[in-house]
């Protein structure tokens, strides 16, 4: 055995012939025994290897080390094969081997518990419980700590003389003797091999359940909430995530369906979950406690002192989890609810949203093949959306596709798009997303049903407080206190705070609980029009003042009580921000009101929503609302509405630059108000007529119209806010035929009426035309300080066509000035906010002075584009005089760029533009029509 090896000696050794590595086989072969005898024989045979104490004078500390880890394993083969001795009813000499075993190691506390079963089989109950009080008071002595849970679990049983522990020697022989000891528990479900994305919300829960205690004193159970709507895959994530934390917890990994939210039954009661749990751990059903108390404290002391996992799914509320949060700290608790568990101390909470498309496209991939969804990559976008991103419809999608091959995606998603018909689509063997949903729904107080319900009447995308409350009937506070109840419950989303929506597949499930009361869902959304149509004539009022009210009659508004109406916006900027975030609803609503026939409802609304909508720069739905008014006023014969609709129409015919529409409409208004004798609606006829004149260039003719207008106002009452509008235009016309002094004096009269009536808007028009006639005038100083005021005032109303005119004037002065630099700046900053509004007479005023400042510093072919653009937009829109501007323009920059050559092609075209009509100065920036 022993060989030399260069200066020093090598001991060769065999398997066989080294008592340690014989040692470790025989546990080996011990753990797989698979009974009581065969395992006794394995552990004796290791145990007959040791001869006393390993390398009991080393003074290494790694050796020391070695050996005591050596002791460990030794003891530990001791008590297993004591406890298997006791099994087979040997316990005589398990207490002839313990006593001076535990007298050895008196702080080994599974020594002296096993000593104590020993002592109980003898018959000596009173030597039990002496080991049981020698071994407390030693523990406080050196350790100041108690008895372990399981040391003090038999101190129990011997106190109550519990059967359990009173095992003959004949039963020893029997079956029980050869049940092995109650194994770890091992109950998680199996993890899904197809578990796909979740990439961040996985890594947050592992890191959660894997923080330090950060050094704490007393370190605690750590607890980690997963909540979400139902469907979202919660269960799949903690699972997921239990199995990869698993090896972490060597004493048990328990699953308990808590059935919070479950067609099976009611939810589990803690009694009821808490005896689940027990028998887990090995206790015996007729052992168990029946107080509830009692049971709590049996599970505490059962867990103190191991290192376990439980996963407690489908919570229904923070009490039903509560009692079975285990007292070991070293135990981690996932909970998975649909209510967050805000009132679960001490828990970590992990929303859980529906995932981003890109991880529902990667899930159908993984379960239908990631050729297939390839092949219809639109069709397979298109059902993760309607099936609004939820991973248990996704699912369900999945399994039908997988059991129908002949389907394609894109026939799937065609049956999915009908919302009457979504969720019955969504159904395959057991698994349905109605009733998912609907258990949410159900566990629901009825007066919460209620208002669910009804929120699907609802035509729009979501809902604040206030129309919740139209909605149902319901007091303000009620109703908000019921919509965070039903946010809670994970029934409805909220994306800003104070506004709530559905996910579309609950939105689904909320229509069809309105659809089964039509009755109350039509009073339902009468309550809601009327409401909106109240809060939008509050929002005009402050975003155009002085226009006349177009409330509902009484006999037209809903007959069921409604709340009282919210208290209006304090000021336009608050009106344009609630009219933004009400802007799809409102259309939504009025779409159903033309729908549902309600006329009366429809122009007065459209006539209400239109000066927000132009305020915020949405043309294109101003002229829809606004026909839509026109048309529901001639079918309820209602000349003055036609006529308020027809002349409203007029100016966003106006700022799309189709001038003729426009002039139309306020011909066929006039016509209506001189045959009904309405002379204040003839004046605004006649105002919109003027402007529309101004845009053709056709000035005089503006000017005829405007003098109209303004003497049937003066046998008004009601004249301020559209006198503004009359001399505002009126004023544009006399500076572009250089009648600069009227000009200036018709802004100044605009400027004053409007700071009478409080009318922004109106102010920044009159100054504007102010610099204008000053500019015009030469005394470009002067216009720069009206315009420094107009800017000042435009920026505070937040509206971007306010802004739009100013710029643009500041752009033509600075021309003037020779400051080209700030010219151009102040041009393109124009053009930038008429990015967000359809204004092309505007437009193509600002491209032309932006061209001339390009010409002006010989950039001619820069300058040329920007004139090209100008003659485009005047083309399609027939403006006559950018049209002109435009022509001139180009065919400068041909004759200095170019050659006189190229300029030729443009002079006859630009010559007998409008010769009659060319304003005397540039006034390419000057006011447009926006009243």
């Amino acid at each position: 055995m022993l060989v030399t090896d260069g200066p020093g000696y090598r001991i060769i050794v065999g398997e066989d012939q080294l008592d340690l590595l014989r040692f470790d086989r025989a546990l080996d072969e011990a753990r797989r025994c698979a009974t009581v005898d065969g395992e006794v024989a394995a552990l004796e045979t290791a145990l007959g290897l040791y001869r006393g104490r390993v390398l009991p004078d080393s003074r290494s500390p790694v050796l020391t080390s070695a050996a005591a880890a050596l002791e460990d394993r030794y003891l530990g083969a001791r008590e297993r094969l004591l406890e298997l001795r006791l099994e087979q009813g040997r316990a005589h000499d398990a207490v002839t081997e313990l006593l001076p075993l535990v007298a050895e190691h008196p702080l080994r506390e599974s020594l002296s518990a096993l000593l104590m079963v020993a002592l109980y089989r003898v018959g000596r109950q009173a030597d039990a419980l002496r080991v049981y009080h020698d071994l407390r008071n030693l523990l406080a002595e050196q350790l100041g700590i108690d008895p372990s849970s399981a040391v003090n679990y038999r101190y129990q049983q011997i106190l109550r003389n519990e059967p359990g522990l009173d095992r003959s020697p004949a039963a020893a022989h029997g079956p029980a003797a050869a049940q092995p000891p109650t194994p770890p528990p091992r109950s998680l479900p199996h993890d899904l091999p197809d578990f796909t994305g979740r990439e961040a919300e996985l890594a947050r829960l592992l890191a959660q359940a894997s923080a330090p205690d950060g050094g704490a004193a007393h370190p605690a159970v750590r607890i980690v909430t997963v909540d979400g709507m139902a469907g979202s895959g919660k269960t799949t994530l903690a699972v997921h995530a239990a199995h990869r934390l698993a090896d972490r917890y060597p004493d048990g990994q328990v699953f308990l369906d808590l059935r919070g939210f479950s067609p099976h039954g009611p939810p589990l009661a803690p009694h009821e979950a808490l005896g689940t749990l027990l028998r887990a751990l090995g206790v015996p059903g007729d052992r168990l406690p029946d107080d509830l108390s009692d049971r709590e404290g049996l599970w505490r002391g059962m867990t103190a002192d191991r290192r376990m996992l439980l996963l407690f799914d489908n919570a229904a509320a923070s009490d039903q989890v509560r009692p079975l949060i285990p007292a070991g700290p070293d135990c981690l608790v996932l909970v998975t609810s649909r209510p967050s568990l805000a009132q679960l101390d001490g828990a970590t909470a992990l929303p859980l949203a529906p995932p981003p498309a890109a991880d529902g496209l990667a899930l159908l991939g993984r379960v239908l093949g990631h050729r297939r969804v390839a092949a219809e990559q639109e069709a397979a976008a298109e059902l993760v959306s309607l099936c609004g991103r939820l991973p248990l419809a996704l699912r369900v999608v999945a399994s039908r596709l997988t059991n129908r091959p002949q389907w394609s995606l894109a026939y799937l998603a065609g049956r999915l798009r009908d919302d009457a018909t979504r969720l019955d689509e969504l159904t395959v063997e057991h698994r349905s997303v109605r009733t998912a949903l609907e258990l949410s729904y159900a566990a629901m107080p009825a007066g919460h049903q209620e208002l669910f319900g009804l929120l699907g009447a609802h035509p729009g995308t979501d809902v604040d407080g206030p129309a919740a409350a139209a909605l149902a009937g319901l007091a303000p506070q009620t109703a908000e206190a019921r919509l965070e109840d039903l946010l809670d419950a994970r029934l409805l989303d909220q994306r800003t705070p104070g506004r709530y929506t559905f996910h579309p597949l609950v939105r689904a499930l909320a229509r069809d609980a309105a659809a089964h009361r039509p009755q109350a869902a039509g009073e339902a959304r009468r309550r809601l029009l009327d409401h909106y149509l109240t809060a939008a004539e509050d929002a005009a009022a402050l975003v155009e003042p002085g226009r006349e009210p177009s409330r509902p009659a009484a006999e037209h508004r809903s007959p069921a009580a409604v709340p009282p109406p919210p208290p209006p916006p304090r000021d336009a900027t608050a009106a344009l921000a609630w009219f933004d975030a009400e802007r799809a609803n409102l259309l939504a609503v009025l779409g159903h009101a033309e729908e549902s026939g309600a006329d009366r409802h429809v122009a007065r609304l459209s006539l209400a929503l239109a000066p927000c909508l132009h305020a915020g720069g949405h043309v294109e739905d101003e002229l829809a609302v606004l026909r839509k008014a026109a048309t529901a006023a001639r079918r309820l014969g209602d000349p003055a509405l036609e006529r308020a609709a027809l002349t409203g129409l007029a100016a966003p015919y106006g700022r799309l630059g189709r001038v003729a529409e426009g002039l139309e409409c306020a011909r066929e208004a006039l016509s209506l108000s001189e045959r009904t004798g309405d002379r204040a609606g003839a004046a605004h006829c006649l105002s919109r007529i003027g402007a529309f004149h101004n845009a053709l260039g056709q000035y005089e003719s503006a000017i005829s119209a405007l003098h109209r207008a303004l003497v049937l106002l003066s046998r008004t009452d009601a004249r301020t806010a559209e006198e503004n509008a009359v001399l505002a235009s009126l004023a544009e016309a006399q500076a572009a035929l250089g009648r600069h002094a009227e000009a200036l004096q018709t802004s100044r009269l605009v400027i004053l009426h409007s700071r009478e009536a409080g009318d922004p808007h109106g102010e920044v028009t009159g100054l504007t035309g102010e610099a204008t006639a000053y500019a015009a005038a030469g005394q470009l100083d002067m216009a720069l300080d009206r315009l420094a005021e107009a800017a000042a005032l435009a920026r505070r109303t937040a509206a971007p066509d306010g802004l739009a005119p100013v710029l643009a004037r500041y752009a033509d002065v600075y021309r003037r000035q020779g400051r080209h630099r700030e010219a151009l700046h102040a041009g393109h900053a124009a053009l930038h906010l008429l990015r967000r509004v359809r204004r092309p007479a505007l437009t193509a005023a600002v491209h032309n002075v932006i061209g001339a400042v390009h010409r002006d510093r010989g950039e001619y072919q820069r300058g040329e584009g920007h004139h090209q653009t100008a003659r485009r937009l005047a083309l399609r829109a027939g403006l006559r005089r950018e049209l002109a501007l435009a022509l001139d323009g180009i065919a400068h920059a041909r004759a200095h760029g170019e050659g006189p050559h190229e300029a030729k092609e443009h002079e006859p075209r630009s010559a007998p533009a409008a010769p009659s009509t060319r304003p005397r100065a540039h006034a390419g920036a000057a006011q447009h029509p926006h009243h």
